[in-house]
């Protein structure tokens, strides 16, 4: 690891847990009034957690945290106005039982949004609307539970404040000592959440926030991940919600209004998008502004506050604690030095031997790709019709063809990206005709599309071991064939760049490695060798070449040089159908084969 990196590690640690221990050394001598103001604070600090935990990480900007915290503070004040009289401790019954309901809630909820695979726009309003649904029907919901009185909009009263004591009858803390325990609690959340996000599960969310469909390329189903993601930024939220119900000893519907909706997601963006830590620093700025300037300006507090606001995120685009990290990189050595004075991408062919046999014999023999009368349709266009092939290893394969031939598109299909109307696709003897791409993947199946698609944020070793990753699931065994691959490439001093500093070949070359991580039985390039030099694109016709005598090889390729040079089948596909087929210096010498290319009357 590099030394700039876990300066950035430490940064995330070091500083809010100094930040903690100010704030536990000020509850000490705070004015008892102000850190009752502030415990609010930090909850809402928390409550901007929970979207930061989906928005800024997992990439989905959710209206409805306040109808999960409103949920979890109802339902965490029902179970503590019940049971906290029998032990006296409020948090052990209202913080689980308004995480538990929290969870619950978003878990229903993503999953209609993210098995149903929604858009972000349409995900975002389906959200706000379920946030505006709570807080209309609350207006008039009335019931009793035990000894609590849910009473519509005249809310839910009588909610035991916080409470340590294991004692009936244990005194409510006072302010000075709640704000302390609310700051524990939060720093609490704070790390757990801090550890998932740089855990597997963190890297996985964050390569879905960048590129979700390289992210099911790779194997991984992006809606369980999603989901899974969700539910625990819901977890939060309801043990936010618990925490203010507690706080406040009183709730109504104004919880769900469209107002706290939209404050939210204030927080986050001024304390810093995506930081964790940020969403508190937006809400302890917010928080105290405003009480501040409520003392001072009066009447004009709000467009005071509004004004602030613009400035902050006008010209702190990435919040308070993006613009600090962005100012405190410039200070620490520069990661990407090592890509200004690489050279070329040479293939060490003994070591890609040797990783084609690890993989045969972790995943298997080889397998065929077979398509019989494969059929796709969009409107009155027909980009792949009724097109049969029989793929087998032994030596690559070149689809090629003029512009608009079908040969992306039958690709697509076969990788599951199209979902063909006719015909079926065999990959060995499973047929996926209507198989997830995920699965796809899993039972076999490697992909290249046409532009590089690499994670630009993370660095070149992660990229590949997020890849091996989704089949070994072990990350000793991942980390081991990520450093097979960067040195069969010759990426080796590339290791700790991040992959967008890479120039555009050295990102196709990194995108085949990420291939490769897989074990595939089947690889499907689209055109590999585009925006390569001469010397990258020589390479790269040793390493298919290579490849074909252990995977079945589809290549899709425009460049007829680089064809020749893999010495292999080449079908030629022309307005969605297999037009001809042969060697390239047959296909070559075809009058036909020229005509459709050159665009001639006699076959276009």
């Amino acid at each position: 690891m590099s030394f700039s990196k876990k300066i950035h590690q430490s940064s995330g640690l070091i500083f809010p847990a100094v930040a903690v221990i100010m704030a536990l050394a000020l509850s000490t001598i705070m004015d008892p009034y102000l850190a009752f103001i502030a415990t609010s604070w930090v909850i809402f600090g928390l409550l901007g957690l929970s979207l930061d935990i989906v928005w800024g990480r997992g990439g989905f900007l959710s209206l409805g945290q306040t109808a999960f915290y409103g949920l979890g503070g109802y339902f965490g004040s029902v179970v503590a106005i019940n049971l906290a009289p029998i032990t006296g401790n409020s948090l052990i019954w209202a913080l689980p039982a308004g995480a538990i309901f929290g969870a619950i809630a978003a878990g229903l909820l993503g999953y209609i949004i993210f098995y149903a695979r929604m858009g972000a726009l349409q995900s975002t309003i389906l959200s706000y609307t379920f946030t505006l649904l709570l807080w209309s029907v609350t207006q008039s919901f009335k019931m009793n539970i035990g000894e609590a009185s849910i009473s519509g909009d005249s809310g839910l009263s009588n909610i035991p404040g916080i409470i340590l004591g294991f004692d009936p009858q244990a005194q409510t803390l006072n302010p000075n000592t709640s704000f302390a325990v609310v700051v524990i609690i939060s720093a609490i959340i704070y790390f757990i959440t801090r550890w998932l996000m740089r855990s597997h599960f963190g890297r996985i969310i964050d390569c879905i926030r960048i590129d979700h469909e390289k992210t099911e390329l790779l194997g991984y189903d992006v809606r369980k991940f999603k989901l899974a993601n969700f539910v625990f930024s819901g977890a939060v939220a309801g043990l936010a919600g618990a925490l203010f119900a507690l706080w406040s000893n009183f709730l109504n519907p104004s919880i769900f209004s469209v107002q706290e909706a939209l404050l939210i997601p204030i927080y986050v963006l001024v304390g810093g998008l995506g930081t964790l830590a940020g969403p508190f620093v937006g809400a302890l700025v917010i928080g105290a502004l405003s009480f501040f300037l409520g003392t001072e300006a009066g009447g004009q507090t709000t467009l005071i506050l509004g004004i602030i606001l613009i400035i902050l995120v006008l010209f702190f685009k990435n919040g308070l604690l993006g613009t600090l990290n962005a100012l405190w990189q410039k200070y620490l050595p520069d990661p990407n030095e090592a890509t200004r004075n690489s050279g070329a991408v040479q293939i060490d062919a003994n070591v890609l031997q040797h990783i084609l046999k690890d993989a045969e014999k972790q995943a298997g023999p080889a397998k065929s790709l077979v398509s019989t009368s494969l059929f796709k349709q969009f409107g009155g266009i027909i980009p792949v019709n009724k097109v049969s092939r029989n793929f087998q290893p032994g030596q690559p394969y070149s689809l090629i063809g003029p512009n608009g031939a079908g040969k992306s598109s039958f690709l697509k299909t076969c990788i599951g990206m199209y979902l063909p109307e006719e015909g079926h696709i065999y990959l060995g003897d499973v047929e996926i005709s209507q198989m997830r791409i995920f699965d796809r993947v899993k039972n076999g199946m490697g992909v290249k599309n046409q532009k590089p698609q690499v994670f630009g944020e993370l660095t070149v070793i992660n990229n590949l071991w997020t890849a091996a990753f989704s089949q070994t699931r072990s990350n000793a065994k991942a980390l081991e064939i990520s450093h097979k691959i960067l040195t069969m490439l010759g990426l080796s001093a590339h290791a700790n760049v991040q992959a967008s500093a890479l120039s555009h070949g050295q990102q196709q070359w990194l995108d085949i490695g990420v291939v490769l991580c897989l074990a595939p039985r089947v690889v499907l390039l689209d055109e590999p060798a585009a925006g390569m030099t001469n010397e990258e694109t020589r390479e790269l016709s040793l390493l298919i070449r290579t490849l074909a005598r252990h995977t079945t090889v589809v290549v899709v390729e425009h460049d007829m040089e680089f064809v020749r040079t893999l010495e292999g089948h080449v079908t030629v596909l022309h307005q969605g159908e297999v037009f001809a087929e042969g060697d390239i210096q047959t296909l070559r010498a075809d009058d036909r084969v020229l005509d459709i290319y050159l665009g001639r009357r006699n076959h276009v």
